[in-house]
């Protein structure tokens, strides 16, 4: 039976064989996902995780089971990339999309069927570079509640531990910026349809 988060983080505190590894494997998908919301360049996300991971290995014994592991090692790698924004100059940018379907034996990706559509295809990959624009078109605030949630698939209650704030707070950041979203897909020409959240922001 695969053991659970906070059991894995107490093997990882303890230097046990092969649990940070274990660790790695497990997060290493929403890590990535999370990173490139922030840096949006394929290769810097993978460094970026990789240097987390260092960071989050070091750091083991100042864990505390207070916070959830992912919600843990997930602020510190969100520190690490705003780090890297504040110091390295503009550079190209990428869509989330383009990303995924790069370097398959080093980062996660998103399987595509060979059998799409071109048109399907194509109309994916514009509605990626949209989206791309449209949440760097926010507030900072929200931009990263909303990454967080979005990208780094966090719970809305890891979010609010994540950066000291009220769960209110979260929520009220998820709508204020889903609206946005919605109103900048809505101005393009084209107007096109925000995708929908399954289930809400109920979590």
């Amino acid at each position: 039976m695969e053991r659970d988060d906070f059991a894995l983080m107490d093997d990882v505190r303890n230097d046990r064989e092969g649990a940070f590894e274990a660790l790695v494997r497990r997060y290493q998908r929403r890590l990535y996902r999370l990173a490139f919301g922030y840096l949006r360049n394929h290769e810097d996300s993978l460094d970026a995780v990789q240097e987390a991971m260092v960071k989050i290995y070091v750091a083991r014994a100042a864990y505390r089971p207070t916070a959830h592991p992912f919600t843990w090692a997930a602020r510190i790698l969100a520190n690490h990339c705003i780090d890297l924004l504040r110091q390295r100059r503009s550079r190209p940018t990428e869509s989330l999309d383009t990303a995924q379907g790069e370097g398959e034996d080093r980062a996660p990706r998103q399987m595509v069927s060979n059998d799409e559509p071109q048109q399907a295809r194509q109309e994916r990959k514009d509605l990626g570079r949209a989206l791309n624009r449209a949440i760097y078109s926010l507030p900072t605030n929200q931009r990263e509640i909303f990454m967080l949630r979005h990208f780094g698939e966090m719970r809305l209650e890891e979010i609010a531990s994540a950066r000291g704030c009220a769960l209110g707070t979260v929520k009220s950041s998820l709508h204020r910026a889903a609206a946005a979203i919605r109103d900048y897909l809505g101005a393009c020409d084209p107007p096109i349809k925000y995708p929908a959240r399954q289930g809400g922001e109920a979590r």
